[in-house]
């Protein structure tokens, strides 16, 4: 599906991201891996996968909050002359509290991960994205940015500036022939939602039909979907995943 194309994946060493990459490899994607700290486990992973598939696999380090490491970063690619041809925004930090129990300082902190650098990434991105001739942009949301549940605040808040930047930036960047689409998962097993307090997830599972959180490769396989050419005409879209009760 992907033979030919090289994506570039944010959060790619666990949970989603991770079943992201295995995915997009399994397709005969090229992949550049940004990861905020290079470790043992994933090179080694990295390694042993490239030699499987026999894909190009880049791991490419920086953090998303140090604009000058993200900008360097990026101008490495932009030497090696190489045209992308899918965005994957997938990192992000989750957070829970209540409105009086959420401090000015840590909204700021959610945002700058979850929205502002998602953001600047993609603009420092663009150039290289509209070299191909069927680009796609797919960010990663939640139903926290559509249900509003207690203490959800910044989280919840941040999401859904994500996924409405993805209503514009489709927008915009069709006359590029670029698409950008968001996939917005419900309880997925994870780290982050195993870190949730006991009450946050029983209350998360409850809205759910299936009533179990689903797993990262359903998440993988609509990502993959959108960011191949089977999804040519869809645009701008929000694509929910385990449906919630609410609406």
């Amino acid at each position: 599906m992907l033979s030919g194309k090289t994506a570039f994946i944010t959060g790619s060493n666990r949970g989603i991201g991770k079943a992201v990459l295995d995915s997009f490899l399994k397709n005969r994607a090229n992949v550049i891996c940004a990861v905020r700290k290079r470790n043992p486990e994933f090179e080694s992973y990295v390694k042993k996968i490239s030699k499987k598939f026999k894909n190009e696999i880049k791991i490419l380090e920086f953090d998303l909050e140090n604009e000058t490491q993200t900008k360097d970063a990026i101008h490495s690619l932009y030497k090696e002359k190489i045209t992308l041809d899918i965005l994957v925004n997938n990192a992000g930090i989750a957070d829970g509290s209540l409105l009086e129990m959420t401090s000015a300082n840590n909204l700021k902190k959610i945002f700058q991960i979850n929205f502002f650098s998602q953001i600047r990434l993609t603009q420092l991105l663009l150039r290289l994205l509209k070299k191909s001739k069927n680009g796609s942009i797919i960010n990663l949301g939640s139903v926290s940015g559509i249900i509003a549940e207690r203490g959800t605040l910044s989280y919840g808040s941040s999401k859904a500036a994500l996924m409405f930047s993805t209503k514009v930036m489709a927008n915009e960047l069709s006359v590029y022939k670029i698409r950008v689409n968001c996939v917005a998962p419900s309880a997925t097993d994870t780290d982050m939602l195993n870190q949730m307090d006991k009450a946050g997830k029983e209350k998360l599972l409850q809205n759910s039909l299936l009533q179990k959180p689903h797993t990262v490769a359903e998440v993988a396989s609509k990502v993959l979907f959108l960011a191949s050419e089977k999804s040519i005409h869809i645009n701008g879209q929000i694509v929910r995943i385990g449906e919630g009760k609410k609406n």
